[in-house]
């Protein structure tokens, strides 16, 4: 295990020293504001909403509350406005900046945790949990290393969370922190982005370590302050499905910016 977690470590390093060379460049989208308005139903005292896990998700019954659950996304209209109100008071170079931070950071874990080689058949779940917490400080510092230099207007981004990753690849939609850096105050880490396997911002030799042996999909997050007009962004997590058990890992946080 500790050999294995050496060589996942080293390979973080080795896709960081080529990342130097490589920036990910797309045309910004603006999404749609609402004034000056505070976030709905983030007041001073709220806190994310948990189901046990951490997490938010829709009931058995198709509902949440007494909302209407969108087949498409898994959530409530309710749930999707909050989460468009909050993106639409960001500033738009910073949830961009924020949105390919997360993303890259991501990949970078993921892909550091297939190069450990280890075989899922005998990975538990609090293995893959220390797995993704010991190398995402590195893939922050990789994520950060690729973005460096790079015009945050030149990046693109969401104009909402991205709540179809739940159907489409079983992402928790919007939940707290549950590893690395948590973050002092009340805030929700919207899903962001996820994937199957590659990562449509990462240089080409990180998707090459994006297997699906180990974490079937990846999901990451931008989490925000609540009780603050406009929202803050805190922090960017990321989330994991494993491949040989289908089980939610994470958020796994750092710190923003």
């Amino acid at each position: 295990m500790a050999k294995r977690a050496a060589q996942g470590l080293v390979a973080v390093v080795l896709v960081g020293l080529a990342g130097y060379a490589v920036v990910p460049g797309c045309v910004i989208r603006v999404g749609p504001g609402d004034g000056d308005g505070a976030w709905p139903g983030a007041g001073d005292g709220d806190s994310a909403p948990e189901d046990g896990a951490g997490g938010s998700g829709p009931v058995d019954d198709g509902t949440v509350g007494s909302e209407a659950v969108d087949e498409g996304t898994g959530v409530s209209p309710e749930e999707q406005q909050l989460g468009e109100d909050a993106y639409a008071q960001i500033d738009p170079e910073e949830l961009a900046f924020a949105s390919a931070l997360a993303g890259n950071m991501t990949c970078a874990l993921a892909g550091a945790v297939e190069a450990a080689q280890i075989d899922p058949a005998t990975l538990d779940d609090e293995t893959l949990r220390v797995l993704l917490e010991q190398y995402a400080p590195g893939a922050m510092e990789q994520a950060r290393a690729w973005l460096a230099g790079t015009d945050p207007s030149m990046l693109a981004y969401s104009v909402m969370p991205k709540f179809e990753c739940e159907v489409d690849h079983g992402c928790k939609p919007y939940l707290t922190c549950q590893q690395g850096y948590i973050p002092a105050v009340n805030h929700l880490c919207f899903v962001d982005d996820c994937g199957k396997a590659k990562c449509p911002t990462c240089p080409d030799f990180v998707n090459e370590l994006l297997q699906n042996v180990v974490v079937r999909s990846w999901c990451s997050y931008v989490c925000v302050r609540t009780g603050t007009s406009p929202p803050e962004v805190v922090a960017v997590g990321a989330g994991a499905i494993s491949a040989l058990r289908n089980i939610f890992f994470g958020p796994v946080c750092r710190s923003y910016p």
